[in-house]
């Protein structure tokens, strides 16, 4: 397994200035210096953990994923150039502005646009949240998990577990959405790190570019007072609170800026892949979670 994490997400939004208000009244993010026009907002010790770039849409732009090595990183590179995914390599410039010491441009069967990098460092600052005493549940495990669209679902599957190398976790299966619509299927795959899952992919397109994107506090009260502020700040809450049945956590989802929906949750539960079988599910929650996401 070569990627050890989600290590940073890019986003483009028509006015930037929305989501740092939003990180870091909301969900207690903290912003980092940045290239004009540009939102970096940490999560942790890392120079950013989300990247908002002006664009002349809202939209998901690419998921960040880290290798644990060079070695890694480049035998990774390879093995998608050789797949047929690789659009380009970074630049020194690009790479840096990343705090990485190597980057990669991909895009996978799907259409999602990602990269690929090594060698990311922490500031030497600690993180200190807007929040006061909130922490989130970061380190090697990258910044949370990303649920992306998928369309070319066998295809895109295929992809990250065969050439990307993730693991499968978990293989969930739902009613159709709507009348004559297929099953809907997310498939749940981990990366070389204890979280349940690093990515998810879903079988229909999402409005965004992205399905979701989540982030892990380190109590069930820093979830509540999230639920508390983003009601205030009237963002919509597209997920009431609920318990996920593969990963357990607890969590509810909101709608941040530009439409891009958050998960905010504690309490995933962490594997030993060596110890692992992959499950296959009918029921994504043990309770709450009711769902009324846009589109």
């Amino acid at each position: 397994m070569t990627i050890s994490a989600l290590s940073y997400v890019r986003l483009e939004m028509r006015d930037p200035s929305e989501w740092l208000r939003f990180g870091e009244q909301v969900l207690g993010f903290a912003s980092q210096p940045a290239a004009e026009g540009a939102v970096c907002l940490a999560m942790d010790a890392m120079p950013f953990r989300y990247l908002i770039e002006h664009g002349d849409a809202d939209r998901f732009v690419a998921a960040g994923w880290e290798c644990a090595s060079a070695g890694a990183y480049e035998r990774l590179v390879e093995a998608v150039r050789d797949a047929g995914a690789l659009t380009r390599l970074g630049s020194d410039a690009e790479a840096q502005s990343r705090g990485a010491a190597g980057l990669a441009f991909g895009v996978d069967p799907s259409g999602n646009a990602f990269e690929l990098c090594h060698g990311r460092t922490s500031n030497d600052a600690s993180f200190n949240s807007p929040i006061d005493g909130l922490r989130f549940v970061t380190g090697t495990m990258g910044l949370g998990h990303a649920v992306l669209p998928a369309p070319e679902f066998d295809a895109t599957d295929a992809f990250y577990r065969r050439v990307l190398g993730f693991g499968i976790s978990d293989e969930l299966t739902l009613p159709p959405p709507a009348e004559g619509a297929p099953q809907q299927r997310i498939h749940f795959l981990h990366a070389d790190n204890p979280r349940h899952h690093s990515v998810g992919l879903y079988n229909f397109p999402a409005p965004s570019g992205v399905v979701h994107l989540m982030a892990e506090v380190e109590t069930l009260d820093d979830v509540g007072a999230c639920l508390d502020r983003a009601k205030a700040a009237e963002s919509p809450i597209v997920a009431s609170l609920g318990r996920h049945l593969n990963d357990g956590m607890v969590s509810f989802y909101m709608l941040a800026p530009g439409g891009i929906p958050i998960e905010y949750g504690y309490d995933g539960r962490q594997f030993d892949w060596n110890a692992f079988e992959p499950t296959r599910s009918t029921v994504g929650d043990i309770w709450g979670h009711e769902y009324n996401f846009p589109g």
